[in-house]
Parts: structure tokens; C-alpha cells; sequence
């Protein structure tokens, strides 16, 4: 499911000082500005409104879930996220074609190639032709690689779930099923709008 993530970044000390020995004069004939009000809009009559916008929600937890887990995966097992999403593809459907990852991931059959690639590299996926098909499938390795990475990942769930049980939590898998399902009348939106 995928929300925005906010980095800051400071560069220096939070509070620093620059003294500059400038003529007066420049300070003097430095004109105050106003910018007209036919140059900006001022009004937020449009704009959304957060706390009741659901993309703005479900962007933010997906943005700031999903930078922690890469800088995490990178750190502890030198794995991007994208990767780690094969591994899970592949840990839950054995020997499969690259579209199917695709399909199962939402990434784009380029950045699933790439990926799969990576992991093959790494050890921790092959590929075999059967009947014709490449079909992919972890290694030992990846299995070890995939059950090790599980373990951090249910914790951050927990983590995010923290506080929520019982029929709450049932209702939150129900209406994020019912998200998932009416992406397709959101695709179909996008076509519409699209002229497609």
C-alpha cells in the first residue's frame, strides 16, 4: 500500500550567523517589495485537504515505510527494496515467469528484469527454462536471505499496527481490500481522462 516522505536536510549548524561589512547605502536603497495581487493567489479554495484526502494518507505510510525498509535492507543484507519484493514473490510462488513477479510486486517488468538479475548475481536466484518458459526460483541461499529480511519486516508491521486489534484490524484488511480492488475503476478514470 502503499505516502510522502519528508526528509529534512540541515546543512551547517541549526543556527549560524553571517556578517557581511556592506556600505549603509546598500541597505538604504534596498526598496521594500510587494508583489501585486494579480501576480499570486492567495486563496486555498481548491487546494485538498489532508486529513481528508485518502491518497495523502496512503502515500505517506507507503513513502516513509518504504525509504526505512531500503535504507534498512541496504544497510543490514546490501539488498534494495525492490529486491527484497522478488524475494518475497518468489518465496511465496516458487518458479515463476518474470511477469508473473511483476503482476504480484506492481513494479514495472523492466525494474522486476533488473532486480532478478541482481539477485542472480548475488546467488540468491536462478532461472530455468521449462517447457519453453524462463521461470525463476530463490536458491537455498535466497530462501535463508528471504526468511532472515521476514523477520524485520513483521516487526515493522507490528510496529505500524500497534494499537489496533481485534475487529479493528479485521476492518482495516477489509478496507484496504476494497482499496485494492477499486484501483481498476481508477485506471479506467485514467484512461477516460486519457482519452484512451
Amino acid at each position: 500500500m502503499s505516502a510522502t516522505s519528508l526528509i529534512s536536510f540541515f546543512i551547517g549548524s541549526s543556527h549560524c550567523s553571517l556578517q557581511l561589512n556592506l556600505p549603509a547605502y546598500h541597505l538604504e536603497q534596498r526598496p521594500e517589495h510587494h508583489m501585486s495581487d494579480k501576480t499570486i493567489v492567495r486563496d486555498r479554495d481548491q487546494s485538498v485537504s489532508a486529513d481528508r484526502y485518502a491518497p495523502y494518507f496512503l502515500s505517506l505510510i507507503n513513502n516513509r515505510l518504504s525509504w526505512g525498509a531500503s535504507q534498512l535492507y541496504l544497510s543490514l543484507f546490501d539488498l534494495g527494496l525492490n529486491e527484497w519484493r522478488i524475494l518475497s514473490a518468489l518465496r511465496n510462488e516458487p518458479g515463476i515467469q518474470a511477469l508473473r513477479v511483476s503482476e504480484m510486486v506492481a513494479m514495472n517488468k523492466s525494474v522486476v528484469s533488473r532486480s532478478t538479475r541482481r539477485l542472480e548475481e548475488m546467488g540468491l536466484a536462478t532461472a530455468q527454462l521449462e517447457a519453453g518458459k524462463r521461470l525463476v526460483w530463490l536458491t537455498p541461499k535466497g530462501a535463508e536471505m528471504h526468511d532472515r529480511i521476514i523477520q524485520i519486516a513483521l516487526r515493522r508491521e507490528a510496529a505500524l499496527l500497534d494499537g489496533i486489534e481485534g475487529e479493528d484490524l479485521d476492518m482495516l484488511f477489509s478496507l484496504l481490500r476494497r482499496l485494492t480492488d477499486n484501483l481498476a475503476k481508477v485506471e479506467a478514470v485514467d484512461r477516460e481522462l486519457a482519452g484512451k
